[in-house]
């Protein structure tokens, strides 16, 4: 169950801070730079992403820009959501969302733990085919999560019909608990401990190229 409102305003004024507290920028054993969000420079970039026919399970596909800036500015005031830009190269590649479980309604369908960090990824659309790029992105978003905000679980309810989303999920390590019912989607819930990314990071090393 999620907390009362009570202690939701006590653990989002800490959750602001320590936000507050990060540094502000990350880098990526893969070279991906990552930086918080910024309104309003950044919303026509996300906007223009969120258009493509890939990013059609955000929902967002002919919103206006004004309404995607409003939504992340409610998103940074909340206080227990946090969204970064990751570039490779000094080129934005990624939209990447985290959040405190605890407050989100995903608290409702599993029991939340200390350290679980809820992650939405976006995915720049690609200029030219790039053979592995999805997953080096992918791997950099997950060491944001882990290394990045101090994630000791990360929590994912990507939409059940987003067969592209759960291929990366389960080459990460993430473990499927079934499918749940939120207000807009039926979503699968999955996690990933630091130990099941870094087995499965092992395992990925071990493919033949």
């Amino acid at each position: 169950m999620r907390p009362s409102p009570e202690s939701a305003v006590a653990v989002m004024t800490a959750a602001s801070a320590s936000a507050q507290a990060a540094p502000p920028t990350y880098t990526s054993p893969g070279g991906l730079v990552f930086r918080r969000l910024a309104i309003p420079d950044d919303i026509p970039l996300i906007h223009a992403w969120f258009q493509q026919p890939h990013a059609k399970f955000w929902c967002l596909q002919g919103s206006s820009v004004a309404e995607v800036r409003d939504l992340y500015a409610a998103q940074l005031a909340c206080g227990f959501r946090d969204v970064h830009i990751g570039s490779l190269g000094g080129e934005p590649v990624v939209l990447a969302e985290s959040y405190d479980p605890r407050f989100d309604q995903l608290a409702d369908h599993y029991a939340v733990q200390p350290g679980d960090l809820g992650m939405h990824i976006c995915v720049a659309p690609a200029r030219r085919p790039v053979r592995g790029f999805s997953r080096r992105v992918f791997q950099a978003v997950m060491d944001l999560m882990f290394d990045g905000l101090g994630a000791r679980r990360v929590v994912v309810e990507p939409d059940a019909h987003n067969e592209r989303i759960h291929v990366l999920n389960k080459t990460f390590g993430f473990v499927y608990r079934g499918d749940v019912q939120l207000r807009e989607k039926v979503a699968s819930l999955a996690l990933c401990t630091r130990a099941d990314f870094r087995t499965a990071l092992q395992h990925l090393q071990e493919i033949p190229a």
